[in-house]
């Protein structure tokens, strides 16, 4: 087992536990002991803004913080300064340790649907910043990139690149793109696995999905289908759709606000269409772009 499978497997067995350490004093007739120091953790948002990051702001007010750890989206925020996305509270933020929350960038495969640690090599990277500018219509954008190392051949030996734009307007906009740089063909999953933020789940309502195809990873992966009407959360849930439409719409009623999360076009140059894209020229890529807005 290589460290980097270590490092995996420890995190799945510890998922979010919290350790407490309590310090006291023992008073003897002979002398009193010094007290043990309590040990102190850095809070959540304090050591989220320690990270290696880059920072986009827009006219509007409208701000995004990029990680260069993953290249992760761990904030959004609209002009009114509402955050939308969701990090979760017990993140370690250790070097090499994956996030859970913001946009984490999945490659080259989803979740544990293949040998690979869960969704993939390149969350835990360090990423180069290659850019970070506004284009002409004045919207902030910020160009990140990461390629295969020894680390990740030793997994899984193909070379590539990957690269991630982030563009702030009104809404949030993100694209990666994976290039093929060796002369084999490859297969690979990739996504961005957004963690939006909500008030309150119960009161979530999906639209679009009506009648789609789904995994039932709860279930080992069986085969579903929605009913008819939109998709509502009453439970724990996970789930992998198969396909689904350009268009979703989250309604937060404890909030009151609309989501829309579009996905345009899958632009590929390969043998094969869908997520499962199978490089097969040098220097050929696939790009899965998405865009988040905000309506109400």
């Amino acid at each position: 087992m290589t460290d980097y499978d270590r490092r995996e497997f420890v995190q799945r067995l510890l998922g979010a536990a919290l350790f407490a350490g309590m310090a006291g004093a023992e008073a003897c007739s002979h002398a009193a002991q010094p007290a043990t120091p309590t040990p102190t953790t850095t809070p959540p948002d304090t050591a989220l803004r320690s990270l290696d990051r880059v920072t986009l702001r827009h006219f509007s007010g409208a701000t995004a913080e990029i990680a260069r750890r993953g290249a992760q989206v761990t904030s959004w925020k609209r002009a009114n300064g509402v955050e939308m996305l969701f990090m979760a509270q017990n993140n370690q933020f250790a070097p090499g340790e994956p996030m859970r929350g913001g946009i984490p960038v999945v490659f080259p495969q989803f979740g544990s649907m293949g040998t690979l640690p869960m969704h993939g090599l390149i969350k835990a990277a360090m990423w180069e910043v290659v850019e970070s500018s506004k284009d002409p219509n004045g919207a902030a954008y910020a160009l990140l990139r990461t390629g295969d190392t020894e680390v990740t051949r030793g997994l899984w030996n193909h070379p590539f690149r990957a690269t991630l734009r982030v563009t702030l307007d009104e809404a949030l906009s993100t694209s990666l793109t994976i290039e093929n740089t060796g002369n084999a063909p490859f297969e690979f999953q990739a996504g961005l696995h957004t963690y939006l933020r909500v008030g309150d789940v119960r009161r979530v309502t999906i639209e679009g999905l009506e009648r789609a195809t789904y995994q039932d990873w709860r279930r080992k992966g069986v085969e579903r289908r929605e009913g008819s009407a939109p998709v509502r959360i009453t439970g724990p849930i996970n789930r992998v759709y198969l396909r689904r439409p350009d268009r979703i719409k989250l309604y937060d009623e404890s909030r009151g606000r609309t989501l829309l999360i579009d996905r345009a076009t899958y632009a590929r140059k390969s043998r094969r269409a869908g997520v499962n894209a199978s490089i097969s020229v040098p220097a050929s890529r696939a790009t899965t772009p998405c865009t988040l807005s905000a309506v109400t």
